[in-house]
C-alpha cells in the first residue's frame, strides 16, 4: 500500500464526499466520514460478502441510496474502501475517478 499521505488525497477527488479505508479486520487506515467505527463495519462486511458472492475480484460495487449519495466499495489490496459521493456527480465518473487515482497511486509503489 502506498503511503497514506498519498492515499488520503482520495478526499480532493471530484465527487468524493467522505471515505474511509479499513484493513481485513475492520481496522480503520484513513478516514473522513462521519461515524466512523459504523461505516468502518458496514464496508468490511459488504466488501467481504461481494467477495465471497463473486468469487472472483470486485472492482467496485456500489449501494444506492434515496438522498443520491450512493456509497461504493472499492478493494485496494489488504483493505476496502468506502467512498460516499457527492450528489451532483454521476456514478460512473466516480467509480471512473475513484478507479484512476487507485491505479495510479499503486502502480507507482507497491508494498504492504
Amino acid at each position: 500500500m502506498t503511503s497514506l499521505k498519498t492515499f488520503k488525497q482520495i478526499a480532493r477527488l471530484s465527487g468524493v464526499d467522505q471515505y474511509i479505508l479499513v484493513d481485513r479486520q475492520g481496522k480503520i487506515a484513513a478516514h473522513d466520514i462521519k461515524n466512523p467505527e459504523r461505516a468502518a463495519r458496514m464496508v468490511l462486511t459488504c466488501g467481504q460478502n461481494s467477495s465471497i458472492i463473486g468469487k472472483t475480484r470486485f472492482k467496485q460495487i456500489m449501494f444506492s441510496r434515496q438522498n443520491q449519495k450512493n456509497i461504493f466499495i472499492f478493494p485496494v489490496g489488504k483493505y476496502y474502501l468506502g467512498v460516499v459521493k457527492q450528489k451532483q456527480i454521476d456514478n460512473i465518473t466516480l467509480a471512473d475517478n475513484v478507479g484512476n487515482f487507485l491505479d495510479r497511486i499503486l502502480n507507482k509503489k507497491q508494498g504492504p
